[in-house]
């Protein structure tokens, strides 16, 4: 007992000693403070502690997203680039491809032009033999086949027998050329188109100066009828001699300038030809310039597909609505009526038939010679031979000839053209020709035989 109370004294002194101790600084708190009850953290801390926590499950979020479209779009570039490649690859494949058979059909098209070209150099070959050897050996066979029949007449027994089998022998002969003669032209008859497509089709002539990509394959393609020259005369000289239903010619020829040829070939074709220039570097004002020279209206270089088919669909309506009076009436203006009839007057009509029967005996004479010379490539002879055929032609009328020689002259003086103008010794065989039998046709009408034989 006595040992619990003092304990409990123990305890006691030690509290006030600790008291003591502690009541200085008990003195420095405020009132209150010491008074105030222990409280809970207030509201607004536990909302800032929810916003923390949503925001950072948002950036967990979003970081989770990004992460997954970063994946995918990682994944979608790599197939893109796959692709890419497999299509780059077949891209390559195809070029190759393509050059490969441009290459082919570039090749196939020279092996067709030159089969064309060869194809037209036999026929030209074979023409010129059938023409050449039909006039040498048709005068001497009709000379021999007169002959005998006289030699008949005045003939019996043996002598009677044999000259009438030479006879018939001749008469074989003449009967072969002419069976020649008549199959050239059934070549030619079979080589134009079937009447259908005729009857859609253009006689165009097309004259350009080489300087540009030729609109010749456009037409063709097109199934229209071509005939094509590189310098003005030759153009005026087709176009005044063949039967086109549309002209196109370059602005700028050789030998003679678009407009000069545009000019001769209306004074002499009439308004009803259609004629088109092709004209490179179209000015204002050049349309209303050409129209006044006679032209029916220009295509611009370079043409395109739209106007070259709305050009082409305005010629063929051109030539079904000309009356069909106006289409016949143009006929080939190979003689010149007027020169003629001025040397008859001038040098009288005796003189003058006289110097109409020489022509017409030598001209045909010269003419084979001339063609001759350009077959066997004797260039110097021919330009000869070919300036005095023309200043024979154009003493009597035949103009039309003579330019067209002159043009030939022309061109045999540049080595370059000699070729072409051996190629052209049958176009000019057959121009003097229908140019001589004009010539005679006249004669017989405006020259009378009785003066011619007095």
């Amino acid at each position: 007992m006595k040992k619990a109370i003092r304990t409990h004294r123990g305890v006691f002194t030690y509290c006030r000693a600790r008291a003591a101790r502690l009541a200085p600084a008990a003195t420095l708190l405020p009132a209150a403070a010491i008074a105030a009850p222990l409280s809970i953290p207030p509201l607004h801390t536990q909302v800032s502690i929810l916003w923390a926590l949503g925001l950072g499950l948002a950036v967990v979020v979003f970081a989770v997203v990004a992460l997954l479209l970063r994946l995918r779009l990682r994944e979608a570039l790599f197939s893109g680039e796959a692709r890419a490649a497999e299509l780059q690859s077949d891209n390559a494949r195809l070029h190759r491809q393509l050059q490969s058979k441009g290459r082919e059909l570039a090749a196939c098209e020279r092996e067709l032009g030159e089969a064309r070209d060869s194809q037209e150099k036999l026929r030209q070959e074979k023409s010129d033999l059938l023409a050449i050897t039909g006039h040498r050996l048709r005068q001497p066979l009709d000379t021999l086949l007169g002959t005998l029949n006289l030699l008949a007449q005045n003939t019996d027994g043996e002598t009677a027998r044999l000259v009438d089998t030479a006879r018939r022998q001749a008469q074989t002969a003449l009967e072969s050329l002419e069976e020649m003669r008549q199959m050239e032209q059934l070549e030619t008859v079979e080589l134009k188109m079937p009447a259908e497509q005729a009857a859609d089709s253009l006689s165009i002539l097309l004259v350009e100066s080489g300087s540009h990509d030729s609109l010749r394959p456009a037409l063709e393609e097109r199934g229209h009828r071509v005939q094509q020259q590189n310098n003005g005369v030759d153009g005026a000289d087709a176009a005044l001699r063949d039967k086109f239903d549309l002209v196109l010619l370059d602005s700028t020829l050789p030998l003679m300038d678009g407009m000069e040829t545009a000019r001769k070939i209306r004074r002499g074709a009439g308004n009803e030809l259609p004629i088109f220039a092709l004209v490179t570097n179209l000015r204002p004002g050049d349309r209303e310039r050409y129209r006044d020279q006679g032209l029916n209206g220009i295509l611009p270089r370079p043409v395109a597909e739209t106007q070259l088919q709305q050009l082409l669909a305005w010629a063929a309506r051109h030539r079904r609505t000309r009356p069909a009076g106006q289409q016949r009436a143009r006929a080939t203006r190979l003689l010149n009526a007027d020169t003629l009839c001025r040397q008859r007057d001038t040098l009288g009509h005796l003189p003058f038939a006289e110097l109409l029967g020489e022509r017409i005996a030598n001209l045909p004479k010269k003419t084979t010679e001339l063609t001759s010379a350009l077959t066997g490539r004797h260039w110097l002879d021919a330009e000869q031979q070919a300036q005095a055929i023309a200043a024979n032609a154009e003493e009597i009328g035949l103009e039309a000839a003579a330019a067209r020689l002159r043009a030939l002259v022309a061109r045999l003086a540049v080595d370059g053209e000699r070729e072409y103008c051996r190629h052209q010794r049958t176009e000019v065989l057959n121009l003097m020709r229908t140019s001589i039998q004009q010539l005679k046709a006249w004669r017989e009408k405006n020259v009378r035989s009785e003066w011619a034989l007095k």
